[in-house]
């Protein structure tokens, strides 16, 4: 099949059946180009399914005990940006989850500001009051937020997850208010009133996060879109413990922990596995567009297109759909969905339903 061009979440991200792992984490900088040398503050990994489906946010504490490369011994997994910048915090991860890291984000103080603000603001429920100063700190920390469900600007926002002192559980605590964090943020993005406010958070996300998610993913893709069907992301922390190991605060997990997380978190459901197929969408009426406008009607109900591109030829008058049989049920929705009534069932090709878009759908 040729001419074949990516268009959905699914190979957006890279592949079919399979898990789709992002790095976000932030740094103890004010902006990009003071990054250098600098610990990784929070650390989260966000995962789905290449489908977008079974989405989950897990958070790693800064003090967990991992293996770094170049080190005669293990550190704190937040040292692993100081020693190496993003590559080696990035390995370090992937070499300690034994998983496969396919994109990173790396916020800054600035980052986090301008897209709160960019929102106005963001309503969080502060668990305690938060005062602390430290005029050393780079840069300088005045936090002064009272206790109560609020609605935080940027500055206050950002000031809301670097204070560190009074949790009971320490860094865990620091944890659910990242997560209280994220989770205000991907509700505020998605409410009615943020749409028009989607181009401002993209340039603002591209100017001050840095990342290897190419423009053109999130921009045919869509902020919306991207965060569709994140009402049930499951939250959780890395397992373990804390523990002090030669005077040093350390958190512990062992190999049931990861291998558990694995399992819960950071592989493919069994779904995805078994019953998502492979869809293309082949222009054969000669009509320029009609492939990828067909595409997006699918894409907006939960269909997932896999590819678009040119049938043989351009002169076919009847739409039909060919499927394995196995995908009998979900050709036969597609049918109803855009009133084709020609199926054909067969045996041997690599995508499993072909839609074949002929001129009497041309002006759909």
């Amino acid at each position: 099949m040729k001419n074949i061009h990516e268009l959905n979440i699914a190979n957006f991200f890279d592949g079919n059946n399979k898990r789709i792992n992002i790095l976000i984490f932030g740094v103890d900088a004010v902006d990009n180009e003071t990054t250098s040398g600098k610990r990784s503050d929070s650390i989260m990994i966000f995962s789905m399914d290449s489908n977008g489906n079974n989405p989950s946010l897990i958070s790693i504490p800064r003090d967990t005990r991992v293996p770094i490369e170049g080190r005669k011994s293990q550190e704190k997994i937040n040292h692993a940006h100081a020693y190496g910048s993003t590559e080696l915090l990035k390995s370090t991860i992937e070499n300690f989850l034994d998983i496969t890291i396919d994109y990173y984000a790396r916020v800054n103080y600035q980052a986090v500001e301008q897209l709160v603000d960019t929102l106005g603001g963001l309503e969080l429920d502060v668990p305690m009051d938060m005062k602390y100063d430290d005029p050393y700190d780079d840069p300088p920390l005045e936090i002064d937020i009272k206790k109560g469900l609020q609605t935080l600007d940027g500055r206050n926002t950002l000031h809301f997850l670097r204070f560190r002192k009074g949790y009971a559980n320490q860094d865990l605590g620091r944890i659910e208010a990242q997560k209280q964090f994220a989770e205000a943020m991907i509700n505020k993005i998605k409410s009615p009133t943020s749409i028009f406010k989607i181009p401002k958070l993209t340039k603002v996300f591209y100017d001050n996060v840095d990342t290897d998610i190419p423009k053109t993913k999130i921009f045919h893709i869509g902020i919306k879109n991207l965060f569709k069907g994140l009402d049930n992301i499951e939250k959780t922390t890395l397992p373990g413990k804390p523990a002090t190991i030669n005077g040093v605060s350390y958190y512990i997990a062992n190999d049931e922990d990861i291998k558990q997380l694995r399992k819960n978190y950071l592989t493919v459901s069994s779904s995805l596995k078994n019953n998502y197929p492979k869809i293309a969408v082949l222009n054969a009426c000669g009509v320029q567009g009609i492939a990828a406008k067909i595409s997006e009607k699918l894409n907006n109900t939960d269909i997932i297109v896999d590819s678009i591109g040119n049938y043989k030829t351009a002169n076919v008058q009847e739409s039909f759909i060919e499927y394995h049989r196995e995908h009998k049920k979900q050709a036969k929705k597609i049918s109803k969905i855009l009133g084709i009534n020609k199926l054909i069932e067969i045996e041997d090709n690599d995508t499993d339903v072909i839609i074949i878009i002929g001129k009497d759908l041309a002006s759909t």
